[in-house]
């Protein structure tokens, strides 16, 4: 995980960007720069690509997130993040579970998506994602104002000669091109094929929150995980990433 610092263009004192994760090499886009532009440099080079159906899964990614706070499974989270997000984000979501109150709120966490930037670049496909969040629930009152709401930005990244499905959806079976809803897990209804991935290449490589303690809780974290060796994970069988 890096330092919390300042966002591009904001001034020093206002929110204070953590950050884990790093872009693709090579890549013009960053999680922890504010950035604009439109998605019409990937348009040219994938004439399949929906902003706006993209949009809508970046969305459902972030509802996967909120579904593994509430189970306590950063695995669910594994098949759309890149292996060094997802094993800082695991480990973030362990400690924090470690509290009832903790994972009760962060699964509550209620996001409002919006298209920040994306970029072509010779060896990738870039989208960032920013999220306006904010936490409810029952007991929200033990939360003070200032940490109810936070921002977060996610960088999607792909391979350069990647492709989406000509149905245009994000979330496909990559053998027959059925829907495949984020919440799925193992084969497809229609061909039985394993959709474990169901991202057409797309992966979280950096991610940004200006969250409050976020800091704090990752040094915990990183600590931990110093102390105690992680139990080993199998990665589980996956077909292509990219069409």
């Amino acid at each position: 995980m890096r330092r919390p610092r300042p966002a591009s263009g904001e001034a020093p004192g206002r929110a204070q960007w953590f950050v884990v994760g790093t872009p693709a090499v090579g890549s013009s886009l960053s999680a922890s720069q504010a950035s604009s532009g439109s998605t019409a440099a990937i348009a040219s080079v994938d004439r399949h690509f929906d902003p706006e159906a993209f949009l809508a899964w970046s969305h459902s990614v972030y509802e996967r997130a909120t579904a593994a706070w509430r189970d306590k499974n950063p695995e669910l989270l594994r098949p759309v993040m890149a292996e060094q997000v997802w094993d800082h984000y695991a480990k973030f979501l362990l400690t924090v579970s470690a509290l009832a109150l903790g994972r009760e709120l962060m699964a509550s966490a209620v996001a409002e998506p919006a298209l920040a930037a994306a970029a072509v670049d010779q060896a990738s496909q870039s989208v960032l994602i920013s999220f306006s969040v904010t936490i409810a629930g029952p007991r929200i009152s033990a939360v003070e104002e200032r940490a109810r709401r936070w921002q977060e930005r996610w960088l999607f990244q792909r391979a350069a000669g990647s492709r989406t499905h000509a149905s245009g959806m994000v979330a496909v079976c990559l053998m027959c091109g059925g829907p495949a809803h984020p919440a799925d897990s193992g084969r497809c209804t229609y061909c039985q094929a394993d959709i474990t991935t169901r991202t057409a290449g797309w992966l979280v490589t950096e991610l940004a929150t200006t969250m409050q303690g976020a800091p704090k809780i990752g040094s915990l974290s990183r600590n931990q995980a110093a102390s105690a060796a992680p139990a080993a994970v199998a990665t589980p069988l996956q077909p292509p990433r990219a069409l």
